[in-house]
């Protein structure tokens, strides 16, 4: 680019000095025909005005060829810059991920569980039995280990090879989060966590999911008048029995509905409804299972720029005799 400007300057240069020079033939001999010493007012040497005419066009033409020239050299500058930036994103990533593989490589090799396993049965009267297994990756003959989880510990049974085992019964509704392993060898005791579902009730009762979107106007009383659709989905359809959904604001119930069939088969839902300046739009949904379980999920759909109470949304799931076994607030 940098060439192509400075080959502009002395074709502009040049010009100027073609132009001198002819204004000055021109005078001269404009000068001679004035002192009579040449007769024939007829000459050769063109007008400056026609001379200058004719640069420019020259001069334009390859101004304009120049530009496409520098046009194209530029395009395929930024195509060569625009690859080398993909090729850079590329290397970076690769960065990261031999980074992110590195820093995985380090923690596993600090790590005292070799390998851990479960095995859940199937649910009876709210309660599983798991099954574990881990491999320690240094062992003694004395090396003892426990594993600590819902508020219980299990003294593993030692299989050989550094294969530990045991089983506990859980509850669906336990708080297994953040198991803990712990290894003795004689005084040294050391402890290591291990990946476990939180809460075991999310692979067995299917808690409902939403997907839903709200436009709104403003209407002559002061009020809003709220249009939107929604959508459910459920981990295991095949397991409800009923869903019933109910429209509050404010605490008040405005409308509930049976949307069994419709939630089942993944139906959009579609809502109008006006509310006064400052009121909410809750939706609360009611899921009764085959095996007796009610799941109730209230959740805020509209809500002003304020601040709620803790425990206005929530999830709660009760058992067939209406006995509170899981609550989460929010």
């Amino acid at each position: 680019m940098a060439g192509i400007l400075w080959i502009i300057i002395l074709m502009l240069i040049i010009a100027v000095i073609i132009i001198s020079v002819s204004i000055i033939a021109y005078n001269k001999h404009l000068d001679k025909v004035t002192k009579g010493e040449v007769h024939d007012t007829h000459s050769t040497i063109p007008e400056p005005r026609s001379t200058a005419s004719v640069i420019y066009k020259i001069v334009l033409m390859i101004i304009v060829i120049l530009s496409y020239l520098g046009i194209s050299t530029a395009n395929g500058m930024i195509g060569s810059l625009q690859s080398r930036i993909g090729e850079l994103d590329a290397e970076v990533n690769g960065l990261q991920f031999d980074v992110q593989n590195l820093r995985s490589q380090i923690e596993e090799g600090e790590r005292l569980v070799r390998n851990f396993e479960y095995k859940i049965s199937d649910p009876e009267n709210n309660l599983v039995d798991v099954g574990f297994k881990l491999w320690l990756k240094e062992f003694t003959p004395d090396t003892s280990v426990t594993l600590s989880i819902a508020g219980k510990d299990v003294a593993l049974s030692k299989d050989g090879n550094g294969m530990y085992t045991g089983n506990v019964t859980l509850s669906l509704f336990d708080n297994c989060s953040v198991p803990v392993v712990s290894i003795k060898n004689g005084e040294l005791i050391e402890n290591e966590t291990v990946d476990f579902p939180e809460e075991l009730f999310w692979d067995y009762i299917p808690v409902p999911m939403f997907s839903c979107n709200f436009d709104c106007k403003d209407t002559l009383g002061g009020g809003t008048k709220y249009t939107g659709q929604y959508s459910m989905n459920f981990s295991f359809p095949e397991k409800i029995e009923s869903v019933r959904i109910t429209y509050l604001s404010n605490g008040e119930e405005l409308k509930t509905m049976d949307i069994t069939e419709g939630a089942l088969t993944g139906e959009i839902f579609t809502i109008e409804q006006e509310l006064g300046f400052g009121d909410d739009l809750v939706f609360r949904t009611e899921v009764v299972t085959k095996d007796g379980y009610r799941i109730e999920d209230c959740k805020l759909m509209i809500f002003p720029a304020k601040e709620y109470p803790y425990g206005y949304e929530y999830e709660r799931i009760y058992d067939s005799d209406g006995n509170l076994l899981y609550e989460c607030l929010y």
